[in-house]
């Protein structure tokens, strides 16, 4: 446990009785990474309901847009796990603190885009400030949280990009009118660079002692890397959640315009109902965390949420059910799939070959999340326009919870001793 590395005197340094002061939970940084999550997922959700006008502005066509949308993505999907390395040099608090910093003023850049391609740019740049942050939360979590507490406030801790986006979404809906897209950006940059100040005076060493040092060793952890990436099991996780988030959030982001086009509400009516399903995926989040804290396999969870995904999925875009089902379906995909991300953050840091390396694995989770991420949205546009309507890709809702049941079952088999708990 993390905790015993905390000083003591030499005649009782290997006594196994811990220090009840080192084993209680620190809520106050556990909110804290949270929070921080929370400003990555504004950054991402402040699109969906802005696409019409910021394709307006600049001309751009479906697929533009799209990549608009997933494009923040682009440097977690290549560099993620390059990126959890560099929070085992600089330690997970720096780390966090450089991915709020840059994702603050990349926003601010993007609010002065003068075309496309700055805007998209700056896009990737707050991706960067994405990469850092959701390598270095969830290890800041796992050293704050009592070992007794950690799959809840893991779980928790997955909430942070739906409750970002439905935050950014309901701010967007009401605020973009009277300040335009670019005003939304400016509202990002500063919930970053206020989420940075908090994060620099909450997690200082002098108030947070116990917290894990940066990394003395080699420059590159070659044992390090290679420990993690011989992990069967942190791959299937990472497979687990390209494969979720490419379906949900080719959902989220395509949702408004979806509802615009086959349903004639009007965008505003339509990113609020959009903000809702956002949210439900939220609670979702919250039920794994509390089932996996009841000891609810993860596998189980993966399972369900591939399931439910599958068959809502389909049927949301079927042409045979009525436009008053489509959103409370909608609601039951994103509610139901949310227990898959807490499963997924809990079993990236259970798999982590030793504690210093969870930023690492989550690193190769938030990889994965990012290229379902860049993914989803821009295939979602290609294959609607490829087969001409929104009715015809109701089976290619099908694709990734079939490929996701097969990667739990893989999960099953590494999990099934209840008594090894990691690969």
């Amino acid at each position: 446990m993390l905790s015993q590395h905390h000083s003591r005197p030499s005649h009782t340094r290997h006594s196994v009785e811990p220090d009840p002061i080192e084993v209680r939970t620190r809520w106050s940084i556990v909110a804290l990474a949270v929070v921080a999550g929370i400003a990555v997922g504004f950054a991402v959700g402040k699109v969906p309901p802005a696409i019409v006008v910021i394709s307006a502005d600049f001309g751009l066509g479906k697929v533009a847009s799209g990549w608009l949308a997933s494009i923040f993505f682009a440097f977690g999907a290549g560099f993620g796990v390059m990126t959890g390395m560099a929070g085992g040099r600089i330690g997970a608090r720096n780390l966090l603190l450089t991915g709020l910093i840059i994702l603050g003023l990349a926003s601010l850049v993007g609010a002065w885009a003068v075309d496309g391609a700055m805007l998209l740019a700056m896009r990737v740049i707050e991706g960067v400030g994405f990469a850092a942050i959701v390598s270095a939360a969830p290890k800041i979590i796992f050293d704050a949280a009592a070992p007794k507490d950690r799959d809840l406030a893991l779980g928790i801790w997955s909430t942070y990009m739906p409750a970002g986006m439905t935050i950014a979404m309901v701010v967007t809906s009401f605020l973009i009118e009277p300040l335009g897209w670019r005003g939304i950006w400016l509202i990002s940059a500063g919930s970053g660079l206020i989420v940075a100040i908090l994060a620099f005076i909450q997690a200082r060493q002098a108030r947070w002692p116990g917290q894990s040092r940066a990394d003395t060793g080699p420059v590159f952890d070659w044992d390090g890397a290679l420990a993690t990436l011989s992990r069967g099991a942190l791959w299937l996780y990472s497979g687990a959640f390209i494969l979720f988030t490419v379906q949900w959030f080719a959902i989220a982001a395509w949702l408004p315009t979806f509802l615009t086009e086959t349903q004639g509400r009007m965008a505003m009516i339509a990113a609020l109902f959009s903000a809702l399903v956002v949210a439900t995926n939220v609670g979702g989040n919250l039920i794994g965390a509390w089932l996996l804290y009841r000891k609810v396999p993860r596998w189980l969870l993966l399972a369900v949420a591939n399931l439910i995904m599958g068959v809502t999925g389909a049927l949301i875009l079927a042409g045979f059910i009525t436009d008053a089902a489509k959103i409370p379906l909608a609601i039951i995909f994103s509610a139901g799939s949310g227990v898959l991300p807490a499963a997924a953050f809990s079993g990236s840091a259970v798999h982590a070959p030793k504690p210093e390396l969870i930023s690492m694995a989550s690193g190769l989770l938030a990889q994965g999340a990012a290229i379902g991420m860049l993914l989803g949205p821009p295939l979602m546009a290609i294959v609607v326009g490829g087969l001409g309507s929104w009715e015809k890709a109701w089976w290619c809702m099908l694709v990734c919870p079939i490929g996701g049941l097969a990667l739990t079952f893989g999960i099953f088999l590494i999990e099934r001793n209840p008594n090894t708990g990691a690969a």
